[in-house]
């Protein structure tokens, strides 16, 4: 019946997982997704392949006729890909109507390249869009119209700006009017100083006017109002270097706010600027700057040495991001709100609200944190009306709100829901980079490992840009499972790439952790007498010690004994080992093995080898040898028994909310029994919060064992337990990673044993864990189990420890 169990249960498992496999579309398949990965490195011709093949079989869906107008773009086939549009347009993502825009354009389709970019702007106002229509339109000769689209801008961003600024640049050397172009190229110079594109189009201009370099302007006297036009200077200045590092991953991109913090310093160092209040303005302005470039701790030190003076808005809302940068999310939130409070509806309020989202998340104020998000959620609709035409259009801030809510629900432990929320922003933008990112962060998040660095890489190759995000997401990943030199080449980028944020921090942390030797003690000891299979040891330990990781191995060393004393018993029994070993451990799962020698009870060699084989998120098969097993009976070592253990394991995580186990097992002892063993569990966590947590554990074991007249030990020929445990966990008290709780576990089941017939199974747990840093855990409990042997009920009391500690 065991051996049926154990084997319907199996095979259901792997049923379940076979059909949920063949589930996947094409564009979920590992194949596919591959396939693009080859296509963003040049080789389109395998992703190609596999959509044309689709194609064949009818209709392609959105997503993939999307990416394969994609591909024939990047394969040269612009024309191909314009001639399967018509019809389609709005089913395809903005990029990609993008990409055919420009390509028509290249091949001086230009009414088609217009009505594209007005597709463009009816579906998201953009000022790149208008710029991309503008300049179609010169390219076919319509200048005066170009220039009355771009007249017909509303008011943007700065970025806005200087996209319609060069567009008109553009325009005007399109149609030849170089005095007009040049005149205006000029004036845009001295507002947008410094722009590569700006500065080639004004050189183009010269060059074909024939004119010499235009003299120097005069210099201005060192007034009051030339003192202000420099601070703005320094300010335009570190707006653009906003910009530009929000557009750009690479080294250089801090270039901008760096020249605006040497300007800012040259400024408050002129005479004339102390004691005035162009030197708090110089302060105020620097506080930002040095949060933008991410040394919060320097916006920190101006925050310290002013205490008491008084901050702007945008100065407070710098600092509290620098506080929450540096994990002092109280002091955060009090700066937001403070910023909020005086300066509610600028552009910048919706980033700060987030913040205090996060502040107070972070600080575990999660009633305030639910009403705040609430607000926030109610004050940012789906639609709004464009000021421009006056229609209602898509809120892109409602993106990012539901977005706030799915990774604050996640953060909070209510994966499960933060999942399905981010799912249903993917389904209707699965282009979007920021969901694409946070999907990544959530699936690691639900110990999903493999499938967000899947989920990171195709973010890599389809976002080139996104190289610091991507890193971190990949060091993670790598972590998880165990990939160590693949996660420091990712955090090597990182440093390459000077981002210091509270992620990349905790990363570098980890890696560090991670590297250091390992201390795994456990230990246990009965409080009473009992004489059954699980409470006879009155005393026993288990210590490992581990070295630090080279490559994929660590070795380590051992120590294990088991004592007890029976009213039956002349002497008291004793197992005692000491050993040494390796563990592997890789992506794909991880193995050990090593000898042990008996140094009291019988001096007897021993040994183990194991592996647990993971190949997926899902699935862990487990296989071990004992030689000499701790397992074997200890009151049975008072008759020289030992014994030797096999096993077979069988795990299916679903996710972190539920997982099913089978386990199978022989134990042979030398007094020739023959113990053989079967269990099942399946775990479901019901309710998940960030102070609360309810598991249940539903498990079912059967055993049998032969029948041996000497034996001393308990010993049924064949036994069978249900049981059931609701085990609850509250966090009593947290500081990010220094946290403590307690766990109460209820246990209630049924037991039976041939012969004596069945009996009730109780049992109660009572545990506390502390959990300090990244780099140990301290758990300790108690436990009272009532469990029938021979037909009468016995309870047995125990305490134990568990420490595991990174040194």
């Amino acid at each position: 019946m065991t051996r049926n169990l154990f084997a319907s249960l199996a095979a259901g498992l792997l049923l379940a997982g076979g059909a949920a496999g063949a589930e996947l579309p094409l564009w979920k398949q590992p194949e596919y997704s591959a396939a693009i990965v080859q296509a963003r490195a040049g080789q389109t011709a395998p992703a190609l392949a596999l959509l044309e093949r689709e194609r064949a079989r009818g209709p392609l869906p959105a997503p993939l006729l999307d990416d394969y107008l994609t591909l024939l773009c990047w394969s040269g086939r612009g024309a191909e890909a314009l001639r399967l549009l018509p019809g389609h347009e709005t089913e395809m993502s903005l990029d990609t109507l993008t990409r055919l825009a420009r390509a028509a354009r290249d091949l001086r389709e230009t009414a088609t390249a217009e009505r594209l970019y007005r597709l463009l702007l009816a579906r998201q106002p953009s000022a790149g869009y208008r710029a991309g229509l503008a300049m179609a339109q010169s390219e076919a000769g319509h200048g005066a119209e170009a220039l009355a689209t771009l007249d017909a801008a509303p008011a943007g961003t700065p970025a806005d700006e200087l996209e319609l600024t060069r567009a008109r640049a553009y325009v005007l050397l399109q149609a030849g009017d170089l005095t007009r172009a040049l005149d205006y190229l000029i004036r845009a110079r001295e507002h947008f100083p410094g722009d590569a594109e700006l500065e080639r189009s004004y050189l183009g201009c010269l060059l074909r006017l024939g004119a010499p370099r235009e003299a120097a302007g005069l210099a201005a006297d060192d007034t009051r109002q030339a003192l202000q036009i420099d601070f703005d200077r320094a300010a335009t200045l570190s707006r653009w270097g906003r910009i530009q590092e929000n557009q750009d991953s690479g080294p250089g991109r801090h270039a901008q706010t760096e020249a605006a913090l040497d300007l800012n310093r040259a400024l408050a160092a002129r005479a004339g600027v102390a004691g005035t209040s162009f030197a708090d303005l110089a302060v105020d302005d620097r506080v930002q700057m040095l949060q933008q470039r991410g040394w919060s701790q320097q916006a920190i030190a101006l925050d310290q040495e002013r205490a008491g003076r008084a901050w702007s808005p945008y100065a407070r809302a710098a600092l509290a991001d620098a506080y929450l940068n540096l994990r002092q999310p109280r002091r955060a939130a009090e700066l937001y709100r403070s910023a909020l409070r005086d300066a509610p509806r600028v552009d910048e309020a919706l980033d700060w609200r987030i913040g205090l989202v996060y502040a107070l998340l972070e600080s575990g104020q999660y009633a305030a944190c639910r009403q705040e998000l609430a607000a926030l959620r109610a004050d940012t609709p789906r639609l709004k009306t464009d000021q421009a035409s006056g229609r209602r259009v898509f809120n892109p801030d409602f993106q990012r709100v539901a977005l706030l809510e799915a990774m604050v629900n996640a953060y909070q432990d209510d994966t499960r829901t933060g999942w399905r929320q981010l799912n249903a922003l993917l389904d209707e933008a699965p282009f979007n980079t920021e969901l694409r990112q946070n999907q990544g962060s959530l699936a690691l998040l639900r110990g999903w490992p493999r499938q967000a660095r899947g989920m990171f890489t195709r973010l890599k190759v389809d976002e080139p840009d996104q190289r610091a995000e991507v890193a971190a997401g990949q060091a993670a990943a790598a972590m998880d499972v165990f990939e160590f030199d693949r996660a420091d080449r990712q955090l090597e980028k990182l440093r390459e790439l000077d981002v210091d944020t509270g992620e990349t921090r905790q990363l570098r942390q980890r890696a560090r952790n991670e590297r250091r030797p390992e201390l795994v003690v456990d230990a246990g000891r009965d409080l009473s007498g009992g004489q059954g299979a699980g409470e006879q040891n009155a005393w026993e330990s288990s210590e490992r010690l581990y070295s630090s990781p080279f490559g994929h191995w660590r070795l380590f060393g051992l120590h294990q004994i088991q004592r007890a004393s029976y009213v039956d018993a002349a002497m008291a029994s004793r197992f005692e080992v000491l050993g040494m070993g390796a563990q592997w451990r890789d992506e794909r799962g991880s193995g050990e093995f090593g000898f042990t020698g008996q140094i009291a009870g019988g001096r007897r060699a021993g040994g183990f080898a194991g592996y647990d084989w993971t190949p997926d998120d899902y699935w862990t098969l487990g296989a071990r040898f004992e030689l000499n097993s701790a397992d074997a009976p200890l009151k049975g070592r008072l008759d020289d028994v030992r014994g030797n253990k096999a096993q077979l394991s069988l795990q299916y995580r679903a996710d972190d909310y539920r997982s099913y186990g089978l386990q199978a097992e022989t134990l042979s002892l030398s007094d020739g029994n023959l113990r053989r063993a079967a269990s099942a569990n399946w775990e479901e966590r019901w309710i998940s919060g960030p102070r609360y947590k309810l598991n249940t554990i539903l498990s079912l074991a059967a055993s049998g064992n032969d029948s041996v007249a000497s034996a001393r030990y308990f010993n049924p020929r064949a036994d069978g337990e249900a049981s059931v445990t609701a085990l609850q966990e509250w966090k009593l008290w947290g500081d990010y990673d220094n946290t403590w709780h307690q766990r109460l576990g209820l246990t209630l089941g049924r037991y039976t044993q041939r012969d004596y017939g069945s009996g009730g199974v109780w049992g109660l747990l009572l545990e506390q864990e502390w959990r300090w840093n990244t780099r140990g855990s301290l758990r300790y409990g108690f436990t009272r189990v009532r469990h029938p042997y021979d037909g009468k009920p016995d309870i047995g009391n125990k305490v134990y420890l568990n420490l595991d500690w990174r040194f």
